[in-house]
C-alpha cells in the first residue's frame, strides 16, 4: 500500500514560488503521523549558512540568505541544527518528518544529488537521536520523507528513504495530497504544575549545571511517563478517537449551539501514589539543592481522527519537551556551565512560553526575561520562513516568575543567617527520609496484614 500524506495547499505555493525563481533551495517537511493519517503542516526552509562553524542559535540572523548555487554544497550540519531548532517550536505530536528540495536536476536519478540529500537526512536523523527528550518517538522510526519540485517542469515527486541503516537504502514511492481546504484540528490545553526540589552535591570542579539539569529531566521524564491523562475531567479509553469524544460533548449539549461547545479540551495529569514513591530510602549529603517550581503550559494539536492514546503520547511528549528546550537555552545563556556557589540563594528564570500562529494551528518560542514578541518574530521569520506581526504572538499562556519572594531576601550576613547551612539542609533531608520511610513501613504492614486483621474483626462481632 502506498504511503499517503496530506499536506495545505499552501504549501503547493510555497514550493512554486521558490521553483518560479529557479534556485536551490532546501528546507524542512513539518508534520504529524498518527495511525488515521499523515498531515503536512509547513514547510520551512533552512536558511544559507553564513559561516562553515556557525552552528548556534544566534547564526541565524534576520539578514535574508543568498539562494543556493549550488545543492551540492549544503552542509549537512547547518541543516541538522536547523532541524534542532525548529524542533523546539513544535508542540507534541509534531515532527520534522523529512526535507524538501527545488532544483532543477532530478535528485532521485542523479546518484550525485540523491547520496547528497540522504546524507544530509542521516546527519539530521542522528543529531536528532542524540536528544530523545527533543525529539520524542518518531512512529515512522526510521523513514523519512524527501520531497522535490523541478524548478523547470514544476513536477512534484515525494518518496520515503530509509535513514540510518548505513548502505542499504530502501525507497519508497509517496503520495502527496494537496488540501483546498484547510485541516480542522483538535486542541488540547494542558496546564503541569512543576514544584520538585532536587539534591546538589558540589564536586572540586564545580557545579555542572547541565548535568544537573539533565538529572532532573530523567527524574521529570519517568514522572510523567507514569501520569494517567484525564481528558475534560474523565479518564478514556484509548481507542477512542477525539472527534467521537466531541459528539458525545454535542449530545449532552445539545441544547446549546454548535458555537458554544469548546473547541479544546481540558487535559489533567495525575500521578499515581505509588509511582511517587522513591525506590530506596537513604543517607543523602548534599550542599544544596535546586527548587523548580512553575507552571509549564502545554496546546497541543491533533487529527480529530487521531485516538486517546495517541493524544495522550503528545501531550506527555510536548511537556517533556518543553522543559528540555527550556534547559538547553539556559545552559546554552550561561557563561560557564561549572559555577561555584558564591551566594546562599541564586534565582534563574528559564525563557517563559509564546505561541505563534502558524495556518489554523500554533507552534510556540521561547522568550527570556525581559524580552519582547518582536524576539519571536525573528525567530519565526529566520527558522518557519514566516511572516508575522507582534500582535499575532500570544504572550500570555505562561506569566512571568514572581521574584517578590526572592528580592525580599538582601545578599547579606543578615539573610544568610535566615537560611540553612549546607550541613543543616542535609540533616533535614535526612530526617525527611526517616519520617516519610516509616510512613510507607507502616502502610505496608497494614496492607500486608489486612486480611488478617478484617478476619479478626468479623469474628469479634460475630461473637457479639
Amino acid at each position: 500500500m502506498v504511503r499517503t500524506v496530506y499536506s495545505p495547499e499552501h504549501c503547493l505555493q510555497y514550493l512554486e514560488q521558490y521553483a518560479t525563481q529557479e534556485v536551490y533551495v532546501i528546507g524542512l517537511i513539518l508534520g504529524q503521523i498518527t495511525e488515521a493519517r499523515e498531515n503536512v503542516i509547513h514547510l520551512a526552509r533552512t536558511p544559507e549558512e553564513k559561516s562553515p562553524d556557525a552552528l548556534s542559535e544566534t547564526s541565524f540572523t534576520s539578514e535574508k540568505p543568498e539562494p543556493l548555487r549550488n545543492l551540492l554544497g549544503v552542509s549537512e550540519t547547518w541543516v541538522a541544527d536547523h532541524a534542532k531548532h525548529v524542533t523546539r517550536m513544535l508542540p507534541g505530536g509534531m515532527f520534522v518528518q523529512g526535507i524538501f528540495v527545488t532544483s532543477d536536476e532530478d535528485i532521485f536519478e542523479d546518484p550525485n544529488y540523491f547520496s547528497k540529500v540522504k546524507s544530509v537526512l542521516n546527519y539530521t536523523f542522528k543529531a536528532q537521536n542524540a536528544n530523545p527528550y527533543m525529539n520524542g518517538n518518531y512512529p515512522h522510526s526510521n523513514e523519512r520523507l524527501i520531497l522535490h519540485m523541478c524548478t523547470s517542469t514544476k513536477v512534484l515527486t515525494c518518496k520515503s528513504v530509509e535513514v540510518g541503516t548505513g548502505n542499504k537504502t530502501s525507497i519508497k514511492p509517496v503520495e502527496w495530497k494537496f488540501l483546498p481546504k484547510p485541516q480542522q484540528w483538535q486542541r488540547l490545553d494542558c496546564y503541569y504544575e512543576f514544584d520538585e526540589v532536587y539534591p546538589v552535591i558540589v564536586k572540586k570542579s564545580g557545579i555542572s549545571v547541565k548535568h544537573q539539569f539533565q538529572q532532573i529531566l530523567e527524574s521529570a521524564h519517568k514522572t510523567i511517563e507514569s501520569s494517567v491523562m484525564f481528558i475534560d475531567g474523565e479518564l478514556k479509553e484509548g481507542s477512542e478517537q477525539l472527534e467521537q469524544l466531541n459528539k458525545k460533548k454535542k449530545v449532552k449539549n445539545s441544547t446549546k449551539s454548535a458555537q458554544d461547545v469548546l473547541k479544546s479540551m481540558h487535559v489533567s495529569l495525575f500521578v499515581p501514589f505509588e509511582n511517587s514513591l522513591p525506590e530506596t530510602v537513604e543517607y543523602l549529603e548534599c550542599d544544596g539543592n535546586i527548587h523548580f517550581s512553575g507552571v509549564v503550559a502545554s496546546s497541543v494539536f491533533m487529527y480529530p481522527k487521531a485516538t486517546v492514546s495517541e493524544a495522550i503520547a503528545a501531550v506527555k511528549q510536548d511537556i517533556i519537551r518543553s522543559l528540555a528546550s527550556r534547559f538547553t537555552m539556559h545552559c546554552d545563556a550561561l557563561i560557564d556551565d561549572n559555577l561555584l556557589p558564591e551566594e546562599k540563594v541564586c534565582f534563574n528564570e528559564p525563557p517563559r512560553r509564546v505561541l505563534v500562529p502558524v495556518g489554523s494551528l500554533y507552534l510556540c518560542d521561547y522568550l527570556f526575561p525581559g524580552e519582547a514578541p518582536a524576539e519571536a518574530l525573528l525567530s519565526v521569520k529566520e527558522l518557519l520562513d514566516l511572516q508575522i506581526t507582534e500582535g499575532d504572538v500570544i504572550c500570555d499562556v505562561e506569566t512571568p516568575a514572581d521574584t517578590s519572594e526572592f528580592d525580599a531576601l538582601d545578599r547579606d550576613t543578615s539573610s544568610e543567617e535566615l537560611l540553612a547551612s549546607p550541613q543543616e539542609a542535609s540533616q533535614f533531608m535526612y530526617i525527611t527520609g526517616i519520617c516519610f520511610a516509616m510512613f510507607v513501613l507502616i502502610v505496608s504492614i497494614f496492607v500486608h496484614y489486612y486480611d488478617g486483621i478484617m478476619a479478626c474483626i468479623s469474628q469479634l462481632f460475630s461473637r457479639s
